[in-house]
């Protein structure tokens, strides 16, 4: 398995306003907040995205800030990341990224929140990050395969969870 070789700058709740590449989605679930959060903060968080091989926490429970956590995407790529914000009753928590096993971002976060909406939940979830240096235009060219890889997650998301309304 590739070794974890390059290290990522740590950021703080900030950087989701100010990151130079920033995309945040809003999801309408038909499941209820407590399940989505159940779901996002079990042993194995998001093991219904397909593009994301293995997700786990490399902390032990209880979770919460400081919290440490390991993904794999696309089988590729493995990042370490550690837990910045972790709130269990406003069902909101962010993590960056410490390493990873290729030099594509110079810093990465992602932020999830759970909110109760129209008789199920929202989960406003947040990406935001900084290229590596040399491949700031790489990165560019590299939108669509971004944008295909987040319309998994969401398309899978939905999928586990239930649109609230139908989405065509």
């Amino acid at each position: 398995m590739n070794a974890f070789r390059y290290e990522l700058a740590p950021v703080d709740e900030t950087f989701f306003d100010i990151a130079p590449m920033r995309r945040r989605i809003g999801l309408e679930l038909a499941a209820d907040p407590d399940e989505v959060w159940a779901g996002l903060t079990s042993p194995r968080p998001l093991s219904w995205c397909r593009a994301l091989g293995d997700v786990h926490y490399s902390s032990e429970p209880p979770y919460g800030v400081g919290t440490t956590r390991e993904a794999s995407v696309l089988g590729a790529y493995r990042m370490r990341e550690r837990f910045f914000r972790w709130d269990e009753e406003a069902r909101h928590k962010s993590f960056y990224a410490t390493e990873s096993t290729l030099p594509l971002f110079e810093s990465f976060a992602e932020d999830y929140h759970v909110l109760p909406f129209d008789g199920g939940s929202k989960l406003v979830w947040s990406f935001a990050f900084s290229p590596w240096r040399r491949l700031d235009s790489a990165l560019q060219l590299g939108r669509p395969l971004a944008d295909s890889l987040l319309a998994s997650l969401v398309k899978d998301t939905r999928a586990h969870f239930g649109p609230l309304t139908e989405v065509r």
